[in-house]
């Protein structure tokens, strides 16, 4: 009898020996087997019909992934996607023009892949990537689905080793940088630097989309030579004001932005009057900006018109990214889980309650019942302790009003006894680095076993006021419990 979609993903969970094993030795031997109609065996290399896009990073690349995705299938092209973890179901890993694929593609794709494996044993995510790659192979032959264009794969840790790499992208991404993953990247920005430029391939467009590259991109660039693009220094954005990355935001947010090139990229077009992001956040133009450089170095084989950016950036859904799922009140979702992550939510944060109206400090030596008449910013928060915990609190700890922490259902979360702990440890340190220290109020921070109590918690003290603001942040699986709750009470 054939295995349901559930039935071969728990057979999946305990198949291989090991969670997370980087590596493509095993996925290039089954690859080859499943897909042989495409493996050219003189030049011992893939040959597709469609574009590969491989996008890598610290962070922003699922934004970038929808931002993508959604310019390419606004301007008529049929678009695979692939991207990991999913949040309430495994189909959101593998799409189609925006839509998961069924639950029969994905179990006739694994049959395939199980038969292709031979003896060799596969991990969840491999063979969740080879499904991926298989089902967009197989669009090209089915008569009751148009063949992908384009696909556009979402590394799931660094790069160089993970699956996705086993195929050559046409043109690569790398977001950003920073420490995460050590554990198996490296304990230093150089390091995963390197980790995450794996993907880069010689004669092939290489970008890099953040202000700060590591020494050790650099040193690749030079001495392989890449075909190499970077933000801030061979692209740009400008807000309607005419202000950069540090633009300060006032209640008028800006209507649209302009995209253009470095002086020296005299083949590359600039854009005007840009619509914004559906995307919550100014640091969302910067992602939007490397994909608009993607696209003009794809412009010859995918071009895309001005219209099709505009319609594609106005279209974007996202879970999990600064999602706001209510206004009465504000009930922020955000699978930030590192620091970089957790900076750039703060900005958003900021950005989202207005300039003129900063967040007022929690005042956590005070009684919540003081602060009801003002902006006020409630955390539910969960963290895996393979995460740099500390450095994540305390981006948030001066202006947090009250926390809510919560035991996550995974062997890797990190018990929510211990994130209070590291979370009245940070706060002590900074009431005595104050020149008037003041104790801390431990009543505004407490555990809770699961989401539903917190939030029924939460739901209890707050009044529904407009100035009261929910933030739900700290892994995937937080917003994976959170989505679940919030959107069966809604």
């Amino acid at each position: 009898m054939a295995k349901t979609l559930q039935q071969w993903l728990h057979w999946q969970e305990n198949h291989h020996p090991v969670e997370i094993d980087l590596g493509l030795d095993r996925v290039k031997q089954v690859i080859r087997n499943l897909l042989a109609d495409f493996f050219d065996t003189q030049s011992r290399q893939f040959h597709f019909p469609f574009k590969i896009i491989t996008i890598a990073g610290t962070n922003g690349k699922g934004s970038s992934v929808a931002m993508l995705e959604s310019i390419l299938f606004h301007a008529g092209y049929c678009v695979g996607s692939y991207t990991s973890p999913h949040l309430l179901c495994y189909n959101e890993r593998i799409k189609i023009n925006q839509q998961p694929v069924s639950d029969h593609l994905i179990c006739q794709a694994f049959e395939r892949i199980d038969k292709a494996r031979k003896e060799i044993s596969l991990s969840y995510f491999e063979f969740g990537t080879l499904a991926a790659i298989d089902i967009f192979c197989a669009s090209l032959s089915d008569k009751e689905q148009n063949p992908c264009d384009v696909v556009i794969l979402e590394v799931g840790l660094g790069g160089r080793l993970d699956a996705v790499n086993v195929l050559d992208p046409d043109i690569a991404l790398v977001t950003t940088v920073d420490i995460d993953h050590q554990d198996w990247l490296g304990c230093d920005r150089d390091s995963i630097a390197l980790e995450k430029a794996g993907i880069y391939r010689k004669n092939k467009p290489a970008l890099y989309g953040d202000v700060d590259m590591p020494e050790s991109l650099e040193k690749k660039v030079i001495r392989e030579q890449l075909e190499f693009y970077q933000f801030s220094h061979d692209y740009f954005f400008d807000s309607s004001s005419g202000s950069d990355l540090k633009q300060d935001f006032t209640d008028q947010q800006p209507l649209f932005w302009s995209w253009f090139p470095a002086d020296k990229h005299k083949n590359i077009n600039s854009h005007k009057k840009i619509s914004m992001p559906q995307l919550e956040g100014s640091l969302q133009l910067k992602n939007a900006s490397n994909i608009l450089m993607i696209l003009e170095l794809l412009k010859p084989s995918l071009p895309v018109s001005a219209a099709d950016i505009n319609d594609g950036l106005s279209d974007i859904n996202l879970m999990g990214r600064f999602q706001v799922l209510s206004d009465a009140p504000p009930i922020i979702l955000d699978v930030a889980h590192n620091e970089q992550a957790a900076k750039n939510l703060r900005q958003s944060i900021e950005e989202f309650m207005g300039f003129k109206h900063k967040i007022e400090s929690s005042a956590l030596d005070s009684d919540l019942d003081s602060s009801a008449e003002k902006k006020t910013l409630h955390v539910i928060i969960g963290m895996l302790k393979d995460k740099e915990v500390s450095k994540v609190l305390s981006v948030f700890t001066d202006i947090v009003c009250s926390w809510r922490i919560i035991e996550l259902d995974t062997p890797r979360a990190m018990p929510a006894d211990e994130i209070k702990q590291r979370l009245l440890q940070l706060l002590q340190q900074q009431s005595q680095q104050q020149s008037h220290p003041s104790a801390v109020n431990k009543k505004n921070i407490n555990t809770f076993s699961h989401f539903g109590e917190a939030y029924k918690n939460f739901s209890e003290y707050n009044t529904a006021q407009s100035e009261e603001i929910l933030l739900v942040f700290g892994s995937f699986h937080t917003i994976t419990d959170a989505l679940t709750v919030l959107k069966t009470k809604s």
